[in-house]
């Protein structure tokens, strides 16, 4: 039996096999795959003459469809924690929502010429529910692959990786077939279909057969008022779901306002699709360091450096000469240094705050504590659009112009680099204080690995009483 002050297992066997993390990740590539056109690719697509939907139908239809998605994240991380088989969690409930969101995909990208509202609304809210039973299971899979504070940001770190690889990849399928000869836009987005499919369907499985997944000891499941209290008062849940909003405020607007920016206030219009990926490449390239950091210094701290690190090159962005292609790559690379960083580390974060969860709900539940952090990043990305165009609309800004004013330029060049510098810096101002570093995550383990040895002997677990804080209790023996 587990005595308090030990962790069952020592740093090198909670240590995941690289065989295994290639396993775990892979699916992070099609996912993200499927992401990226869904966001830049397919409103388009559907109010073009070759699908033949209105404007305002289109837009209607992804708007209310991306808000009802919001609400299925938490209804699948409730069941995925609940769905207790002889094959685990995680693994049944991703089985059967990888080919409903393969079959989705494919519906929703090959609509196969003009389709009305029914069509669109069906399977595109099908692709999302299989989306939500695919992500959810995933995401909270990994942070019960090793219960030691560094591993998990190696585990979301390398998954980080996979999942701007995806966005990266996906990009440059359009590339090749314009380079090809081939324009026709229903082309090209079956082709991103293929493509995700393609990379989903093994890597799904090689992930099922090839990771393993932890016993459950504990309950699965806590009341509504223990869970909201949690939600509501728990330093560490609030903060990271804070910044989480934020920085996919951060990373929406920034996005949004991308090509406006290279195509017009750098006059950089050929070269747009190079520098975005530029952006991700470096984004990849540079998360094993963002990785060693936080293995260095802990991961708010690294947080707080990408922060950091970002308004340091800002000025750079304000900087770059018009038409000035090789100084745009330079800045754009830079800036990119920090791109991958926040998304791996606040998920790395939250797994230690499934551990404070655990502890004072006695529940293992991290499927439930990614759904919210899916739900803040959804309303996050579901309104940056909104922040991003409102301020460009306010400035005067308008994307018809055939000339823009040198002001209206100069504005669109602010709105890119400043509004994205406000909401980091409201982000740095949540992790400022984050309470869960490494001896603190090390108490909540030792708290839960005591537990877990002694649930099948007595009811000491159910019993105990915990403090709110991230902080334990005091226990007696």
């Amino acid at each position: 039996m587990l005595r308090p002050g030990r962790l069952e297992g020592s740093p090198e066997n909670m240590r995941v096999s690289w065989l295994r993390l290639l396993a775990y990740i892979f699916p992070s590539l099609p996912l993200a795959a499927v992401g990226m056109p869904l966001v830049v690719h397919l409103p388009q697509f559907y109010a073009s003459r070759e699908v033949g939907l209105s404007l305002a139908i289109t837009g209607t239809i992804f708007a209310l469809c991306r808000i009802a998605d919001v609400f299925i994240d938490p209804v699948m991380g409730y069941f995925s924690d609940q769905w207790r088989t002889r094959f685990g969690r995680r693994r049944p409930m991703m089985a059967v929502g990888a080919p409903l969101l393969a079959l989705g995909i494919w519906m929703v990208f090959v609509p196969g010429g003009h389709v009305g509202t029914p069509h669109l609304v069906f399977w595109l809210m099908l692709m999302y529910v299989g989306w939500s039973m695919t992500v959810i299971p995933h995401l909270s899979w990994g942070s019960e692959l090793s219960p030691d504070y560094h591993e998990r940001s190696r585990i979301y770190g390398w998954s980080q990786a996979s999942t701007v690889a995806g966005m990266t990849l996906v990009l440059i399928v359009p590339a090749i077939l314009e380079g090809a000869g081939v324009s026709e836009r229903a082309v090209q987005i079956m082709a991103m279909a293929i493509f995700a499919i393609g990379m989903l369907v093994p890597s799904v499985l090689l992930c099922l057969a090839a990771v393993p997944e932890p016993e459950v000891r504990l309950h699965t499941r806590a009341g509504l008022w223990p869970t909201l209290k949690f939600i509501v008062k728990n330093r560490a849940m609030r903060r990271v779901m804070a910044v989480d909003f934020f920085e996919a405020l951060n990373q929406g607007a920034r996005g949004a306002t991308f090509f406006f920016f290279a195509n017009l206030a750098l006059s950089l219009q050929k070269y747009a699709n190079t520098l975005l990926l530029v952006y991700f490449v470096m984004g990849v390239a540079c998360i094993p360091l963002w990785i060693v950091l936080s293995r260095r210094i802990g991961k708010h701290r690294a947080l707080i450096a990408a922060y950091v690190y970002g308004f340091a090159v800002a000025p750079l962005l304000l900087l770059a000469p018009a038409g000035n292609f090789g100084f745009a790559v330079l800045v754009i690379a830079l800036s990119g240094v920090s791109y991958g960083a926040p998304a791996f580390l606040i998920r790395s974060m939250m797994a230690d705050v499934a551990d404070a969860d655990a502890v004072e709900n006695n529940a293992e539940r991290a499927g439930l504590m990614y759904s919210f952090l899916a739900l803040t990043s959804k309303l996050g990305l579901g309104w940056s659009v909104f922040i991003a165009f409102g301020t460009l609309a306010l400035l005067g800004f308008d994307p018809k112009m055939a000339h823009p004013a040198p002001a209206v330029l100069e504005n669109l060049r602010l709105v890119y680099v400043l509004v994205p510098v406000v909401l980091a810096f409201v982000c740095l101002l949540f992790v400022v204080g984050y309470p869960i570093d490494e001896r603190e995550q090390r108490r909540l383990r030792e708290e839960i690995e005591y537990r877990r040895a002694v649930s099948g002997d007595s009811d000491i677990a159910i019993c105990e009483t915990v403090s709110a804080s991230p902080g334990l209790a005091p226990r007696t023996d």
